[in-house]
């Protein structure tokens, strides 16, 4: 497909052009001005309802994008010179204007993070049946998308966190989803484990191209562990058996952060930013990451994504579960409290690192959306390679499948840890006074240099066997936010097994096709 007209935007004339790839315009006279926007990009487009000088000054605001009209997915058919007419609200011959709107988005550079935002432009042309076509062809390129998702199932748990996941979903992202034609079916979570029982029956997933978690870090975990037992069960594989290899999850997974931490959102896309999450996930962005099975006693007790903690990290969750009143500041009272106790837990630790490991904890070159190292273990995961032992005694005790960057620790527990490397670094933390503890975290949080401290440790491991020293004191396990109270536990990583709607971090680069920030451009 190669269209090309003349239209006005914002009262100047613009060669515009529409390719298979990308919709570009650039103005008469000023080509500084060019601008280029991938198709993929395209959040929708519609017709404008009139044609008067406010359509030619001013675009309409997208929250007037019409509704759809059938509830059902867009089909997707192969891009072509003359798709077929969809369907619009209004017949086309009551269309009194020669506008069409296109809505798309565009990366910014956010104070937490690469940052995602829509922009609206209107194409005003003084022929209807030329913009009728435009539509038309715009309209059947959306639909040959094939990564885009036409069909999520949206899993919300309203009481996570501040207890404003709910409004989150309704205000912020469910007009993104109608606008991009989207079909959805929501559910609220009513009680612990829920969400996994929902996503665990496959008549919910039926049609489903997608599941979206609104909410925190919990409730990702008991997605991914509802869509790993339906994968066990289609592969005919025993998730209970330690040994066996996890296949991958049916559906990619969609993260709209709702919690207190949200962890695997903020390790994923760089920010916590909630537009930027529902934005990757109608653009149909895909990136394969770790995930971590707990398994006691040759029964699987969990699985994890973000974290596996023992001693403070559990200790702190064990006591915030007695204050879920208090909403988020219970992280912070229980965390001081577990400080002033300056306890410390006696153990063994069987650690299986990889024969020859695609990077080290302390490397200087972080996981991206370009990480070469993710790219090589998609190819070929890590060979396991001998197995080590450690006795000690340590506050900390930590197994980090990603980074757990998040908004209160942005260089997160374990900087260099890589979404799909096949590894988790364990981070030993020893148990001497609350210097040493309070010196851990606060480098964890502020500065991400932690791994410079005599007393901490780092291993990068693929499996991890801890057993609590007979008759010394225990703790508690934090695995992704849910407590294990049993000491014991065997942690093995599956290298890139849970699909989720994101790129990874994004490296901030100079797109050439847009604009310096001091041109003056065409775009709205």
């Amino acid at each position: 497909m190669h269209l090309q007209g003349t239209f006005y935007i914002l009262k100047k004339r613009c060669k515009v052009t529409l390719t298979e790839q990308c919709i570009s315009w650039i103005p008469e006279g000023s080509p500084e001005c060019y601008r280029r926007i991938l198709i993929s990009e395209v959040v929708g487009t519609w017709l404008c309802p009139c044609g008067s000088s406010r359509c030619r000054v001013r675009p309409h605001s997208s929250a007037h994008a019409p509704a759809r009209p059938d509830p059902s997915p867009i089909p997707p058919t192969p891009a072509s010179p003359a798709p077929p007419v969809p369907s619009v609200p209004q017949p086309v011959t009551k269309m009194s204007g020669s506008g069409l709107t296109l809505e798309y988005c565009e990366r910014g550079s956010g104070r937490a993070g690469p940052t995602w935002r829509t922009r609206t432009v209107a194409l005003m042309h003084p022929a209807n049946e030329i913009i009728l076509a435009w539509h038309q062809a715009i309209r059947g390129l959306l639909s040959g998308l094939r990564q885009r998702p036409r069909r999520l199932l949206v899993v919300i748990n309203p009481v996570g966190g501040k207890k404003q996941a709910s409004s989150i979903y309704k205000r912020k992202v469910m007009p993104l989803f109608r606008r991009a034609e989207v079909e959805t079916r929501v559910v609220k979570t009513e009680h612990r484990a829920h969400a996994q029982e929902l996503v665990e029956d496959e008549a919910n997933l039926e049609g489903m191209d997608g599941v979206v978690a609104v909410g925190g870090d919990g409730l990702v975990n008991e997605v991914v562990m509802g869509l790993m037992l339906v994968a066990c069960r289609r592969e005919g594989i025993n998730p209970h058996d330690p040994q066996v290899q996890l296949p991958n999850t049916p559906l990619r997974l969609g993260i709209i952060p709702g919690g207190s931490t949200d962890a695997l959102c903020h390790s994923t896309h760089g920010t916590s930013d909630v537009i930027t999450a529902a934005l990757h996930v109608i653009m149909g962005d895909s990136r394969q990451v770790d995930v971590a099975s707990v398994h006691r006693d040759d029964q699987l007790q969990h699985v994890a994504t973000t974290m596996v903690s023992y001693g403070y990290f559990g200790d702190l969750l064990r006591t915030s579960e007695r204050w879920r009143k208090l909403g988020p500041t219970r992280y912070l009272l229980s965390g001081v409290l577990q400080l002033f106790r300056n306890r410390f837990y006696e153990g063994q630790l069987n650690v299986r690192k990889p024969a020859t490991p695609l990077a080290q904890p302390y490397d200087v070159n972080i996981c991206s959306d370009r990480c070469s190292v993710c790219t090589k273990a998609a190819v070929c995961s890590p060979t396991p390679g001998e197995w080590l032992q450690f006795k000690g005694r340590w506050s900390i005790v930590t197994s980090a499948v990603t980074s757990c960057a998040c908004r209160l620790s942005p260089y997160g527990v374990s900087p260099a840890a890589h979404l799909g490397d096949g590894c988790a670094d364990l981070v030993l933390v020893a148990g001497r006074s609350r210097y040493h503890t309070l010196s851990y975290l606060f480098r964890t949080a502020f500065t991400g240099n932690a791994l410079s401290l005599d007393h901490v440790t780092f291993h990068r491991a693929q499996e991890v066997i801890f057993t609590p020293k007979a008759g010394a004191a225990e703790s508690s396990w934090n695995c992704d936010g849910e407590l294990l109270t049993e000491p014991r536990l065997r942690l093995r990583v599956h290298c890139q097994r849970v699909g989720l709607f994101s790129r990874g971090v994004e490296t901030i680069t100079e797109d050439p096709s847009k604009p310096p920030a001091s041109a003056k451009t065409a775009a709205v």
